[in-house]
């Protein structure tokens, strides 16, 4: 027969695991995260949000990558019209001349 006791003794257990792997993971997070390179971050916050693939990526920071990394072209995004294609080519612009004058 089954205790009180011993139900209560499992609960605490898996609680105490369920604590000590949360803390855990909160701390892995924070010494493993993955930064994104600065100029994607821009391009991705000028970027509508919509996620609808029609870029032909899965969604807007794989395409604001794709822009940055693969050249692909501003038009992709569907949904953004050409004042965002301006700003995004305008942030380009400007990072990479400030990249130039650090040489």
């Amino acid at each position: 027969m089954m205790l009180i006791s011993d139900v209560l003794r499992a609960v605490i257990s898996i609680g105490v695991i369920g604590l000590i792997l949360g803390v855990a993971i909160g701390i892995a997070s924070k010494y493993l995260e993955v930064k994104a390179h600065p100029l994607v971050q821009m391009v991705y916050d000028e970027l509508p949000h919509f996620n609808c693939g029609a870029c032909g990526t899965p969604g807007c920071m794989a395409n604001a990558e794709e822009i940055v990394f693969k050249n692909q072209k501003l038009e992709s995004c569907k949904p953004g019209n050409a004042d965002m294609r301006k700003r995004i080519k305008k942030l380009m612009d400007d990072y990479y001349k400030d990249e130039e004058n650090k040489k």
